[in-house]
């Protein structure tokens, strides 16, 4: 006998295989039924159709707020919000994602935390404004062209205004160098006056002897002259008007006596003062032989290696001024006097 469900879904075919239909099912040829093809396309249209029905299975949501987890069918998803209704309901209901707990439905909703992954864009990088590297017109001195041009850069950089001794370490710096504090005070305000003579020449210093106090004096006290003279340069020094100028160093070194001997010990203490002024010496020492190299003219040339020379010699016996070196070299003296040579013509 012919089942109902052979009549519905079984429809002649010319195939060889009889019997064979779309749900695979065996029934008899049934040659005198009519065609099927409507029910085969409308079976073929639902197939299509399934995925597009896929959320109407049931998922979970957790709200971030109360902690309460509800099943939910899904209707649609967007990268804002979520909207969805309850089983066995009609209504529909929106809740934004930032309300719910992520964490929760990325473990236990997995379908539905990739569905919104899917729709998530990350923003596009804005790409910085393209900025043009600052070129600093100082970062680099202009080559002199000729050798005077040089010593004259170098005898303006020499008159910079060096850190000098700070006056909290005078009394120690003549204890340690066991150098009479009278002698230092009478090198330095020397020294300091030749640094900046308008300067001081108004405030009408001198450099006047201390005073030899009567009566016994005691070994460790100090010269109540000496104290005011100190504080009188920690008061300019606060002001930024202490200090030497490099150039006063080199003159010093040059001249000997007391002013040399207190310069070369004033160095020696201070070695951040003594590389200072080395810098200074290295960087035209550089560019006269540069120049040496570059220079069209064969006696620029011949004359910027002289000067290089001078200045190399220079930095040696320089860097050979060491609180160990307790012996004042006298080639010091002459190199010094010959840079100044150069530098006054």
């Amino acid at each position: 006998p012919r089942s109902s469900l052979a009549a519905i879904t079984s429809c002649p075919s010319s195939s060889p295989r009889a019997g064979s239909n779309l749900l695979g099912l065996e029934v008899p040829q049934l040659g005198f039924y009519p065609s099927c093809v409507p029910v085969r396309f409308f079976l073929l249209v639902l197939a299509i159709l399934c995925p597009l029905s896929a959320w109407s299975e049931t998922v979970r949501l957790r709200h971030a707020g109360n902690g309460n987890i509800i099943d939910i069918e899904v209707v649609e998803i967007t990268a804002e919000a979520v909207t969805f209704r309850l089983p066995q309901a009609e209504r529909l209901h929106t809740i934004k994602w930032e309300s719910l707990d992520l964490d929760w439905i990325k473990i236990h909703s997995p379908a539905l935390w990739n569905e919104r992954e899917l729709l998530i864009k990350p923003p596009k990088p804005e790409a910085p404004p393209k900025v043009e590297p600052e070129i600093d017109p100082f970062a680099k001195e202009t080559l002199p062209e000729d050798t005077r041009a040089i010593l004259r850069n170098l005898a303006s950089n020499l008159t910079d205004r060096a850190k000098g001794i700070e006056p909290g370490r005078i009394e120690s710096f003549c204890r340690e160098l066991k150098l009479d504090e009278e002698v230092f005070w009478r090198a330095y305000d020397e020294m300091r006056r030749e640094s900046f003579p308008a300067a001081l020449a108004d405030k009408g210093e001198k450099s006047q002897p201390s005073r030899k106090r009567e009566g016994k004096v005691n070994e460790w006290e100090r010269n109540p002259a000496f104290r005011a003279k100190e504080d009188a340069l920690r008061h300019q020094t606060d002001k930024g008007q202490g200090g030497l100028t490099y150039l006063v160093y080199l003159r010093a070194l040059s001249e000997g006596g007391f002013k040399g001997r207190v310069a070369w010990q004033l160095l020696r203490f201070q070695p951040e003062e003594k590389n200072a002024l080395m810098q200074r010496l290295q960087k035209y020492e550089t560019q006269a032989a540069e120049l040496a190299t570059r220079a069209a003219s064969t006696d620029v040339r011949r004359d910027a290696l002289v000067l290089r020379k001078q200045l190399a010699d220079l930095l040696v016996s320089l860097a050979k001024v060491t609180r160990e070196s307790s012996i004042q070299e006298e080639r010091l003296k002459s190199e010094a006097t010959s840079l100044l040579a150069r530098l006054a013509k």
